[in-house]
């Protein structure tokens, strides 16, 4: 269980949590600077909250297919298991040794992050499985709904229709009992007013007027999208922060475009917002546009419409309002994706040489002493006495009393330490080319790769400085 919920937090540590922490520090200060800028027009804050929410799975999705900006981590410190069965660990002396993989503990960070990931995808499905269920009541709502058939009421709602230039056939319900006016259906889309409200010619023109604007912005298609965002990541508090603020925005913008286009003055529309206010006896469905908006208070709607009862958008600030928030979703979302650890340095270990250095293994590995064995001994010399570089990660700084003979052997013995590793890396390297870049895998692989070249260039330079002081000494004993 635990080896389980280790593997999805460490699988979803870059894909996943990076990404998000990413988001939540720029969608927070953008939010935070949304909240206290005086004078924006509902519209806009509409839209910028509803980029800085679908920036969110944009920048998570993107993530495996943007290349990352952070650079790869080193090796950590400690055990690594690897696929060959052979484990690296660091020397006493701070070097790096291979050994067998005795089976290591499990990373207490790894597991936490893990069953938070389980518990949040909990959470989205059931988010998802409500949002479900009021789509169901919707299309319950649509089929048992009355149609209105009150010739006055389907010319008001033709005439409006053309005015707003919504094409789109719209049919007109009957809503039940205690319900405010709504609108919903995407190809289809439904206004569901209450009978109360179909016997005022005005309050009908208000209302039909207020729902039309909602269904010429498509705002059930983006309340849809952002009720699955919400649900998606209803572990995040800044997402329903965001959520409400796009709900309050959405109404305000059509309460400003319903005015500023004279359907309605002022004073009649806000004593209607006052009726349509009272606590109804209907749930309304979230995904539902609607003229009363739960998490909306009559006060602010009131203000906003005081604000920007006569100030009419033309069609240049609207594009540039919608080409402002795409701009903002973009930036944000490959903010989050490009937070990631690039591969970069991976693939520079296939075509540079190794320039690894201060790294020495203790001992030899069972592999390099079965493979001195199966190696016949070269030759040797005389027996003078010389000093030569000890055996790598004994902490002994030279052998005082080596003869020529001994020297041979060390010599000999780096060299076959030198071929066995310089096999390793070749074939580490053609496995490392036959895996995916981003499969676990392939980080093992890659660390033992470094870790086969640092203790290959150690080997090396031990090797040419053994060579180098057996040859002084000895030119030194012939007097050259």
């Amino acid at each position: 269980m635990f080896e389980f919920l280790e593997g999805i937090g460490s699988a979803s540590v870059w894909p996943f949590w990076v990404p998000v922490v990413v988001w939540t520090g720029l969608a927070g200060v953008a939010a935070f600077v949304l909240g206290r800028v005086r004078g924006l027009h509902p519209i806009a804050g509409y839209r910028l909250r509803q980029a800085l929410l679908l920036s969110l799975p944009v920048s998570v999705l993107a993530a495996p297919w943007v290349p990352g900006l952070l650079p790869a981590a080193p090796a950590p410190v400690g055990l690594v298991p690897s696929v060959s069965g052979v484990q690296m660990a660091p020397s006493v002396s701070g070097g790096i040794a291979l050994g067998l993989d005795p089976g290591g503990g499990v990373d207490i960070s790894s597991v936490l992050l893990g069953a938070a990931m389980v518990a949040f995808v909990l959470l989205a499905i059931w988010r998802l499985a409500i949002l479900a269920t009021d789509l169901r009541q919707l299309r319950s709502l649509r089929q048992v709904a009355a149609r209105v058939d009150d010739p006055a009421a389907r010319q008001t709602l033709r005439k409006l229709a053309e005015q707003l230039g919504v094409r789109r056939p719209v049919e007109l319900l009957e809503g039940p009992p205690g319900s405010a006016p709504m609108t919903f259906g995407a190809w289809r889309p439904v206004i569901m007013v209450p009978r109360a409200l179909l016997g005022s010619t005005d309050s009908l023109r208000t209302v039909l007027a207020h729902e039309l604007i909602h269904i010429r912005r498509a705002d059930y298609s983006w309340a849809l999208l952002d009720c699955v965002v919400s649900a998606t990541f209803a572990f995040h508090p800044l997402v329903w922060l965001l959520r409400r603020g796009i709900e309050r925005c959405r109404e305000t913008s059509c309460d400003a475009e319903v005015l500023a286009r004279g359907f309605v003055h002022p004073k009649p529309y806000a004593e209607l917002l006052a009726h349509t206010h009272t606590p109804t006896q209907f749930p309304m469905p979230a995904v539902a546009a609607s003229l009363s908006a739960p998490s909306l208070k009559l006060k602010e709607r009131l203000e906003t419409m005081k604000s920007f009862a006569h100030k009419r958008l033309s069609s240049r600030q609207r594009v540039g309002i919608v080409l402002g928030a795409g701009l903002v979703c973009l930036v944000i979302a490959i903010a989050g994706a490009c937070a990631t650890r690039t591969e970069e340095d991976a693939h520079r270990v296939l075509t540079e040489p190794s320039v690894m250095q201060d790294a020495s293994p203790v001992g030899e590995p069972r592999e390099i002493t079965e493979y001195l064995h199966r190696v016949e001994p070269g030759s040797v010399g005389d027996t003078l006495v010389y000093r030569i570089p000890p055996p790598i990660g004994t902490g002994i700084q030279y052998y005082p009393e080596a003869t020529e003979q001994e020297v041979m052997e060390t010599l000999r013995r780096l060299s076959v330490q030198i071929q066995y590793l310089r096999e390793q890396i070749e074939e580490t390297r053609n496995a490392m080319s036959r895996s995916e870049q981003r499969d676990q895998e392939y980080h093992y692989l890659w660390q033992r790769h470094e870790l086969l070249r640092s203790m290959h260039t150690e080997h090396v330079k031990v090797a040419e400085i053994t060579k180098l002081q057996y040859e002084t000494e000895k030119r030194m004993r012939n007097g050259s």
